[in-house]
């Protein structure tokens, strides 16, 4: 082949590969189209489902915002009435409106929450792109549209926002007006006064009621003895007696028999915590026992009153029976609980056996007072009891309850005034305020409400004198009961720490104080409820404290409070077992001194706790900028309130920097002298040598002369006087002295010891040891070993110590001075 015909070859070769890459390219364009055309069909579909998506929205929104608005309409139409014109019946209905509209507040709050997410996403987006240009200057075109388009993207988001943000301060406005409402209702039904129960008038209202209860039941009976027969109904209404009477009955035998049971054969033997839940366990299973017997003899009792009072009352009726039996339940539960358990620590008051029993007795018939008055109060409430017979009923009831707790509050004070005879007055003398009294004033408290009750029933206040008497009932036993679970549980932990856990006591011992702050939680929300406060308030006030109270610019919420003691007290345990650990550990690897070593481990705690309080602030979420004002504010009062207390803090803070005195030192100030043993905050701990502990304000350290006798790293020096008699062998006496000083173990070597004439007394000639000691708290004990030293060895080789001594010259007198008497 040519070189001519292969040029030509492959030419014709790449015009065919030509043309068959432009028959092709039209195809390769659709396959790389086909991508891009599908999805621009799936971004079309996402757009025209968008758009459904935001018209369901706003059609579910409308509907919402049609519902907050009837609502709110209904309310206003009610407040708008004045609040003698609603009766105590319309309290229901109030309170279902203002249900309404509370669900109504939370819910706008919940979505305007929600979508302020997307608003504070855009108004960030906004924000990025930079400020808007000034005036007269010009930004890139593409930016102004973009801001143009987000930042009307914020106002359509806003916009549903607003309007719930709208609804819901509506709401709150109408339900906060709505509680004054019910609360005025609830007072005027309290305070409605009625006909007194030593009032013939209400005596003959009752007799009336009672006549025509009688004459339904007469009626009742004569219908069904037409119907089934005389003997039929007779056998009925003994059956019904029978089956109401015996099972309450039933239920005392078999409660004896059962506490006789289980006493002799399981309390007898075990561990504490076997004992404790057992005798739980056994004072439920009584409770239990005489509740079903009750219930089973209410079911029984309510079965036969239908032809009476009808089918459709049953409900309401066997609710209250039934409320009342669990209180009865729990009156006897809790009465064997806190007053005859077999662990003295769970008893709420300590009295003798027989007091005990009396006192039990009490508290049962205050239950069955209780639950009487309970199913008075339902009775009437139903319109199955007559107004004057309810409240002549109700006043007798009071009165007895009354006087009930006036015995109940006299066995308190019994109670005292026997634990203060087994403790001896020898001890409540000497010691006044050794404990808290809390029996005293429980028992005039408990006076005070029941004589409150009692005059109220007596004037004819029939509703607020069973008020009273319920609510401090019902506040008695949430506290009793509360206290009795919580000692329950406190008891059987420590008797678990005795044990196998021993070695966990001390996270175990923190148990009981949470149970305590638990119980005590949920103790307040009970009583606030029985003292007139409506679930909802209380409702209210949860959420309030879960989303958060606002203080200026911040928002403070209960989760934030728990959170910050939670990381603290996590950051405090950690330094402290940091603080155990560089002592343990680290610090003897470096061989510092104690005070050097104290030192170090203090300032590592301070920096511990303050990085603790400043994580913990700072997991709650809250701005510490802006508690830099509330900071400064308090450091001004601090300053001046608390000026002492600062004072002896940066004193500390001083010590532990320089380093004056530390731990270990044998420090004098004034009077005092001893060795240091703590550095603290406040004030610094010093040992005096009888072992007194003596408190020393660390300003007093900064501002006053201290004599520091283990402030120089240097040797100290000992001076030991000793006196030779005349005629003694000084150099002899002089080697002695330096061999003694020299064989004394804490005397140093280096400077070497060395003696000295001090000067020549009246009777002796005075000599003295100089020697050193490595610490200053050596040179007392070394100064006494070389003292009995010298006492021996001067005994040894006859040198004498001289002392002072008189010779005494007694003369006789003439006779005639002894015979010659002395004048008259």
């Amino acid at each position: 082949m040519t070189p001519s015909s292969w040029h030509i070859g492959n030419w014709a070769r790449g015009l065919a590969l030509l043309l068959l890459a432009l028959a092709l390219a039209p195809l390769h364009a659709h396959a790389a189209l086909v991508p891009l055309v599908a999805e621009a069909v799936e971004l079309e579909s996402q757009v025209e489902a968008t758009k459904i998506e935001k018209q369901e929205h706003d059609a579910e929104l409308d509907s919402l915002f049609a519902e907050f608005k009837t609502n709110a309409d209904e309310a206003r139409a009610i407040l708008k009435k004045n609040a003698s014109d609603y009766s105590v019946q319309n309290r229901t209905k109030l309170s279902q409106v203002r249900a309404r509209l509370a669900r109504d507040r939370d819910l706008a709050d919940a979505l305007a929450t929600r979508g302020s997410l997307d608003t504070r996403i855009l108004q960030a987006r906004i924000d990025a792109l930079g400020p808007p240009p000034a005036e007269g200057a010009s930004e890139p075109g593409f930016m102004t549209e973009r801001r143009e388009e987000l930042t009307k993207r914020l106002g359509t988001i806003q916009q549903p926002i607003l309007r719930l943000r709208d609804a819901q301060v509506t709401a709150a406005v109408l339900v906060s007006e709505l509680d004054e409402t019910i609360s005025d209702l609830t007072q005027r039904r309290l305070f409605q006064g009625g006909q007194s129960p030593i009032d013939p008038r209400l005596w003959v209202g009752s007799a009336k009621d009672v006549t025509s209860g009688i004459t339904k039941a007469a009626a009742a009976a004569n219908k069904a003895v037409a119907e089934h027969g005389a003997g039929y109904v007779t056998l009925g209404v003994l059956l019904v007696l029978g089956i109401v009477v015996g099972l309450p009955l039933f239920g005392v035998f078999a409660r004896r028999f059962i506490t006789r049971f289980v006493e002799k054969r399981l309390l007898s033997a075990g561990g504490v915590a076997r004992r404790l839940v057992l005798t739980i366990l056994l004072d439920s299973l009584l409770a239990l026992v005489l509740g079903i017997s009750l219930f089973l003899a209410t079911l029984v009792l309510l079965a036969a009153l239908i032809p009476l009072i009808g089918a459709e009352s049953i409900g309401e009726l066997a609710a209250s029976f039934i409320l009342a039996g669990i209180i009865i339940a729990i009156g006897h539960w809790l009465g064997r609980g806190v007053l005859m358990s077999p662990f003295p620590e769970l008893r709420l008051i300590t009295l003798p056996e027989e007091g005990a029993r009396r006192a039990l007795l009490i508290v049962r018939r205050i239950a069955y007072v209780l639950a009487a008055e309970l199913v008075v109060a339902n009775l009437e409430e139903y319109n199955l009891l007559g107004s004057d017979l309810s409240r002549l009923l109700s006043a007798m009831l009071v009165t007895l309850g009354a006087w009930l707790l006036w015995q109940l509050a006299n066995s308190i004070l019994e109670a005292r005034r026997f634990w203060e005879s087994r403790v001896g007055k020898s001890a409540t003398d000497t010691q006044p305020d050794a404990t808290l009294d809390f029996a005293t004033p429980m028992a005039r408290a408990i006076k005070v409400f029941a004589l409150a009750a009692f005059i109220a029933a007596l004037i004819g206040f029939a509703l607020l004198a069973r008020y009273i008497f319920a609510a401090l009932l019902l506040s008695l036993g949430t506290i009793c009961t509360a206290i009795y679970v919580h000692r329950s549980f406190a008891l059987f932990v420590t008797s678990l720490t005795t044990g196998r856990l021993h070695r966990y006591r001390r996270v175990l011992h923190f148990l009981p104080l949470l149970s305590g702050i638990a119980a005590t939680l949920l103790v307040i929300p009970v009583l606030a409820v029985i003292w007139g406060y409506s679930v909802y308030e209380i409702g209210d006030t949860l959420l309030a404290l879960r989303n958060g109270v606002n203080f200026g610019e911040i928002r403070i919420s209960a989760g934030d409070v728990f959170t910050f003691f939670i990381v603290f007290f996590i950051g405090f345990f950690v330094t402290r077992w940091l603080q155990r650990f560089l002592k343990v550990s680290i610090m003897p690897e470096f061989g510092m001194d104690a005070g050097a070593e104290a030192a170090i481990i203090t300032f590592f705690g301070y920096i511990g706790i303050t990085l603790s309080a400043v994580v913990a602030i700072a997991t709650t979420g809250l701005d510490l900028s802006s508690l830099a004002f509330v900071a400064g504010a308090l450091s001004i009062g601090l300053g001046f309130g608390l000026q002492s207390v600062v004072e002896n803090f940066t004193s500390g803070i001083l010590l532990l920097v320089e380093r004056p005195i530390k731990v270990g030192d044998w420090i004098e100030v004034g009077e005092h002298s001893g060795i240091v043993r703590k550095i603290a905050v406040r004030s610094t701990h010093v040992e005096t040598f009888d072992r007194h502990q003596i408190i020393i304000p660390n300003s007093q350290l900064i501002t006053e002369v201290v004599k520091n006798r283990s402030f120089s790293a240097a040797p100290t020096r000992i001076v030991v006087p000793v006196g030779v008699a005349y005629g003694t062998d000084l150099e002899n006496a002089r080697s002695i002295l330096l061999e003694i000083a020299q064989s004394n173990g804490k005397v140093l070597e280096t400077p070497e010891p060395a003696v000295a004439i001090e000067g020549f007394g009246d009777s002796s000639i005075n000599m003295k040891i100089l020697a050193f000691v490595r610490e200053a708290t050596d040179g007392a004990p070394t100064a006494s070993e070389i003292y009995f030293a010298i006492a021996s060895r001067f005994a040894a080789e006859g040198i004498e110590i001289p002392f002072p001594q008189r010779d005494l010259h007694v003369r006789t007198l003439p006779d005639e001075l002894i015979a010659k008497p002395g004048p008259a």
